[in-house]
């Protein structure tokens, strides 16, 4: 059988000195194989620490641990001291290498594998060592960079009012029916997408109130003059008056509706009394404050999309290899943390074989994208000059109104745990990267 060659991603680099002769091959994935011939004087120095490293955990009879004499060892031990012979040549090799040919290492503790050869007292040794460097990050100029323009959510009066009304609902009190539902009542439902296999939960335990504005037609058609327990089908599709894109991307799908709870609602008035459990002075205030973080809402919302875009073309313009072992751990990490939460494990453990292996293909995909973006982004803010300091995670909110309403995408706690830290820090330098290219990008 053929065996495959696995192609090199520059040429191939020779340097030595009095000891070594080396020849590096840059393979895929940022792999590096260092060709090496290594001088005798190498050779005998590795044979050396082997013999001691194998005497001192070998019995003989008549000795203590550790004290027989080297040449009983080497009589009796032979084929222990050949392994731990290759390996120290191998050590011995590697650390005179790196010093030599300044190829970085992926990090400070580097999986390294060898393979020897040949190697004699006389003649020296033949060996190839395996392993991981940092990738080469190509060079992003944000000012070569078009970005398309994000339409902003409009903030109005009518926009204030409506959420002054959801305030008030949050602290609403709660009724619940037993009867037919009804224009205006409020229902809590639970929606699965039944055309694909398994079922995808869409909500589960959402409250809807029945109305237009709030509610899709197809949904307000299927349940209107329906009763609590009801499990219903239908086909969810736009509304008439939706816009041209949700008309394009929001295909009709089989659907079934479990209608959980039907209530109504008496809410409290909107008095200054209100205002202050939500830490405002007065109602007028509240409306100004409201009005503000809406605004606020809508500078994250046309944030958020330009981030998205500027991350999608960086990924798709800017192509480099990554170390598989990164993506490796990426993956585990996320699979951890997808396993943890019990509703997804009893999912998961409900999973076919081949479900499963879709699953972990898409969190692959997904590892290597954000492992891409991380060094693409560490990179541009390292040629921007722009570091990142503890100033710059976000405060939590302040008042219950600020909690309610305010935008918290941007929110990193900073007392969690070691790995919420972890990720609250790579996410300001993609956040800080992606932000550094939208202030520099052309923006059509």
């Amino acid at each position: 059988m053929e065996q495959k060659v696995e192609t090199e991603t520059q040429a191939p680099i020779e340097f030595s000195n009095e000891k070594l002769k080396v020849k590096a091959h840059f393979k895929p994935q940022c792999k590096v194989e260092l060709e090496v011939h290594a001088d005798p004087s190498i050779v005998k120095e590795a044979r050396r620490k082997a013999i001691k490293m194998v005497g001192k955990e070998v019995t003989l009879p008549g000795f203590r641990k550790g004290k027989a004499p080297e040449a009983l060892v080497e009589k009796n031990y032979s084929k222990h001291i050949d392994g731990e012979w290759q390996k120290c040549i191998a050590d011995l090799v590697f650390e005179d290498c790196i010093k030599l040919a300044s190829i970085p290492l992926l990090n400070n503790e580097p999986k390294i594998n060898y393979n020897v050869k040949s190697h004699s007292l006389d003649e020296g040794a033949a060996l190839t060592l395996f392993y991981e460097t940092e990738p080469t990050i190509p060079q992003v100029n944000p000012q070569d960079i078009t970005l398309k323009a994000v339409e902003r959510p409009a903030v109005n009066e009518d926009k204030v009012n409506e959420t002054l009304r959801q305030l008030q609902l949050f602290f609403a009190e709660w009724k619940k029916l037993d009867r037919p539902i009804q224009e205006n009542d409020f229902v809590i439902l639970d929606v699965d997408v039944i055309d694909e296999d398994p079922p995808r939960k869409l909500f589960a335990d959402v409250r809807f109130e029945v109305t237009d504005r709030s509610m899709a037609k197809w949904m307000k058609d299927l349940i209107l003059g329906r009763h609590r327990g009801e499990v219903l089908e239908g086909v969810s599709v736009p509304d008439e008056d939706a816009s041209q894109k949700d008309q394009e991307e929001l295909k009709p799908k089989k659907v079934r509706v479990v209608i959980k709870q039907v209530e109504t609602a008496t809410l409290p008035e909107l008095t200054d009394e209100f205002a202050r459990r939500l830490g405002a002075p007065s109602v007028e205030q509240m409306r100004t404050h409201v009005d503000q973080l809406l605004n606020q809402k809508a500078d994250g919302h046309v944030k958020e999309k330009m981030r998205e875009e500027v991350s999608e073309l960086l990924l798709t313009k800017y192509k480099f290899d990554v170390p598989m072992s990164l993506i490796d751990r990426e993956v585990r990490f996320r699979m951890q943390q997808l396993l943890q939460d019990q509703e997804y494990l009893q999912h998961w453990n409900s999973m076919t074989p081949e479900a499963k292996k879709r699953t972990v293909g898409s969190v692959a995909e997904q590892s290597e994208k954000a492992v891409r973006m991380f060094y693409l982004c560490r990179k541009i803010l390292a040629d921007a000059k722009i570091t990142i300091s503890p100033k710059d995670i976000h405060k939590a909110p302040k008042t219950p109104l600020d909690m309610l309403l305010g935008d918290r995408s941007d929110f990193h706690p900073q007392d969690s745990t070691e790995v919420h830290q972890a990720e609250a820090f790579s996410r300001l330098l993609l956040e800080k990267a992606e932000d550094f290219v939208i202030a520099h990008a052309t923006v059509a």
